[in-house]
């Protein structure tokens, strides 16, 4: 699994069957549940998940996480 800090929220990013599921990550308790509500489109890549998840959730950026970063 993918891990994103996305602007201070921890998600991860799983491809399944040729589908990319979405997850909140407990990083503390290693614990993770699926995000029903959120799809990515299958035809994107690894290296564009980043980008799409900045215009996703880009309105809960602030100074201290301005950004998306791959941490796992």
């Amino acid at each position: 699994m993918l891990i994103y800090n996305v602007f201070g929220r921890h998600i991860g990013v799983k491809r399944e069957h040729g589908r990319w599921l979405v997850f909140r990550i407990d990083l503390s308790e290693r614990k993770y549940s699926l995000l029903k509500d959120i799809t990515i489109p299958d035809e994107l890549t690894e290296t564009e998940l980043p980008g799409w998840l900045d215009d996703i959730y880009h309105e809960e950026a602030t100074e201290n996480n301005p950004s998306v970063k791959r941490i796992e």
